[in-house]
């Protein structure tokens, strides 16, 4: 979840997108450089010890669970990562790799939910702290008398991610099992020391069926600030995973300043195929951006095919048609003209913040998708 509220972007495009609505399509990004100021503005505001731990101790979560489970359509998916990872093809991933992963899961996640619960007896109450020997996180003997659930102790980090020896702790990360024989349910709270203030607190629940899984959250994520600093996210997601496919829908409305973002993807296996389709909106003063895209991976001749489209308020701006490991491969504008230096770096701003935006999404679903596979 690093760089959880890169939105700042939407604040340069939807300052020329104002310019743009009535203008004759097609349009372009005007002002680039305002983008990149308004994406590191924002994101300074978030940048702080209790989410920096929090990114770490949710990458962390095997240290309480079994190994996660592999193989099968996520690692199909895992291997279409070099094609993509350029070309903007890199955002239509993460989230179907979680969703691709709970699929694998489901004959676990059918033996949590006939025992009505995630979090098994044997590790409730633990609280996991950071190992200064091993370098991860471990279990140290200490305990929480009445926590349904497990804890993580959150440490400050240094600027690459990696926690601070020796170690400072900023916060805790409750995952508490609310789990019944009829839903399988987590609530995860991110606290500072002492309690408050409450950085994150959400829901995570997930209905089994015999070939079928859908898991939810919703809930907020705070900086802990109150008055005109004050900003909170509040946010309402669904994956859902059948046989043959899966499917994912998230909105965030961030409060100050007003911006919603929404993401609507699904992936469909059809041997020798897998065709992820998406549609993806940033909304800001009236102002839309949308990155709308396809894409086929035939695992029979290991090709991909690409086609992805941006537009703003309506308007084309950019796409991109073909194989995206071909050099010839190229980003356009709608004319048909390849995009000037000014408008790529736009363009990798954007698909940065739906990046960080899929880090949110599968990082708040991560202890749900990890505990219930137990």
């Amino acid at each position: 979840m690093r760089r959880l509220l890169g939105f700042g972007l939407v604040l340069g495009l939807a300052a020329t997108g104002g310019a743009c609505k009535d203008s004759p399509s097609p349009v372009d990004f005007t002002d680039p450089a305002a983008i990149s100021a308004n994406l590191s503005a924002v994101d300074s505001t978030f940048d702080n010890d209790v989410y920096r731990g929090f990114n770490v101790a949710t990458a962390r979560l095997s240290a309480a669970t079994s190994a996660p489970v592999g193989g099968g359509s996520a690692a199909l998916l895992q291997m279409a990562q070099p094609q993509l990872r350029q070309n903007g093809g890199r955002i239509f991933l993460p989230n179907l790799l979680q969703a691709a992963k709970l699929q694998q899961a489901l004959p676990n996640l059918s033996v949590a939910a006939a025992q009505g619960r995630i979090i098994p007896d044997s590790i409730i109450g633990r609280v996991f702290q950071w190992d200064t020997t091993l370098h991860e996180y471990t279990w140290q003997d200490s305990v929480v008398a009445g926590l349904n659930g497990v804890r993580f102790i959150l440490y400050a980090t240094d600027v690459e991610g990696a926690v601070v020896e020796p170690v400072v702790a900023v916060g805790t990360l409750d995952i508490i099992d609310q789990s019944t024989t009829s839903k399988l349910q987590l609530e995860v709270l991110v606290q500072g020391l002492g309690g408050t203030p409450s950085y994150v607190d959400y829901t995570a629940s997930l209905t089994v069926g015999a070939t079928t899984a859908t898991a939810t959250a919703n809930g907020f994520i705070s900086n802990g600030k109150s008055g005109a600093d004050g900003k909170t996210l509040t946010f309402d997601q669904t994956f859902s995973v059948r046989p043959t496919g899966a499917t994912v829908n998230a909105t965030f409305a961030l409060n100050n300043p007003a911006i919603t973002l929404a993401m609507y993807e699904s992936v469909a296996f059809s041997d020798p195929n897998i065709v992820i389709t998406a549609d993806f909106r940033l909304v800001q003063n009236g102002s839309t951006i949308r990155t709308v895209g396809r894409i086929t991976l035939n695992t029979a001749t290991d090709s991909t095919t690409m086609h992805v489209a941006v537009s703003l308020d309506g308007h084309p701006v950019a796409s991109i048609d073909g194989d995206p490991s071909n050099p010839g491969t190229q980003w356009v504008d709608a004319g048909g003209q390849p995009l000037s230096i000014d408008d790529l770096a736009a363009l990798d701003h954007l698909f940065a913040v739906w990046e960080h935006f899929q880090e949110a999404v599968t990082g708040l679903f991560a202890p749900i998708s990890t505990f219930a596979t137990l």
